[in-house]
């Protein structure tokens, strides 16, 4: 017999015995191995959903010009040395933090996951995470800025050192050959993305673009000011992203689900607040 499948406009006719099979086999994680595993039929079709909403809102950096923000840097008397600082303090930040989190999502969460929808979805999370970090490049050279500067801030601010210390210290704990039949070895993975969706992405970025995001209401750096409200529409799929993951993780995985479990998330999420507020501060 067959079943017919439909996404959007697009329509398929597939086997109903071998797909019903496939959709079985289809979880977060511990599921048959996508190599040779086909997207459809879609079990988890958020993920396909998300992937095309993130691919319509495809940008590049080189579309957006900066000419007026090469202008108003290079005046003498239109910007304070804090709004500069500003400046120079996120491209560094920004710089390193959409490092970790491509990283993070590459060798780490996407590894981890089975369904070969959500390997998409993660993939082009990641790639966004390339323009995000291209786009940087864009607004340093444009300016005239030396990169070393942006890095030496990023290094030297306490408050961002214990900020990328909290986010990594979930990743190290996770080894490619982890056993994640085992439910701590789940936990560890639900917690890395609850802390680089909710924390992280979800809370940590968001004092950073609330001050470039002021600088672009008065006008100042319209071209970056762009660049980051792209930025910003891209991240809030990227919390939406990890948020459902981690979702359908414990709800395939119960046992994830402990009272301790539950507490350390609260503990993780108190911590990521109580440290962005020490770096706005």
């Amino acid at each position: 017999m067959e079943k017919i499948f439909t996404i959007g406009n697009k329509t398929f006719v597939l086997d109903e015995t071998k797909a019903e099979a496939a959709y079985a086999a289809k979880k977060i994680i511990n599921g048959r191995d996508t190599v040779t595993f086909n997207l459809l039929p879609l079990k988890y079709k958020w993920a396909y959903d998300l992937y095309r909403t993130m691919k319509s809102n495809h940008w590049e950096p080189e579309d957006i010009p900066m000419n007026k923000d090469i202008e108003q840097w290079k005046s003498s008397d239109l910007l304070s040395d804090v709004e500069r600082w500003i400046i120079r303090m996120g491209m560094g930040y920004f710089s390193a933090a959409e490092g970790i989190v491509g990283d993070n999502i590459l060798h780490v969460i996407r590894e981890a996951v089975t369904a070969p929808e959500l390997k998409l979805v993660l993939g082009r999370h990641a790639h966004e995470e390339n323009i995000h970090a291209d786009s940087l490049l864009y607004m340093i050279s444009s300016l005239g800025i030396n990169p070393h500067e942006c890095e030496a801030m990023f290094e030297d601010i306490p408050t961002i050192l214990k900020k990328n210390e909290f986010v990594t210290k979930t990743t190290r704990e996770l080894r490619r050959d982890l056993d994640l039949t085992v439910t701590e070895n789940k936990q560890l993975l639900a917690k890395n993305m609850f802390v680089f969706g909710q924390c992280m992405e979800g809370t940590q970025f968001y004092g950073l673009f609330g001050m470039i995001l002021s600088l672009y209401r008065q006008n100042k750096f319209p071209g970056i000011g762009q660049m980051f409200r792209y930025t910003l529409r891209d991240e809030s799929n990227h919390i939406e992203l990890l948020r459902n993951l981690f979702m359908d993780l414990v709800s395939e995985n119960p046992d994830v689900w402990t009272a301790d479990f539950r507490n350390d998330c609260v503990d993780l999420m108190s911590e990521a607040v109580e440290l962005e507020k020490e770096f706005i501060r």
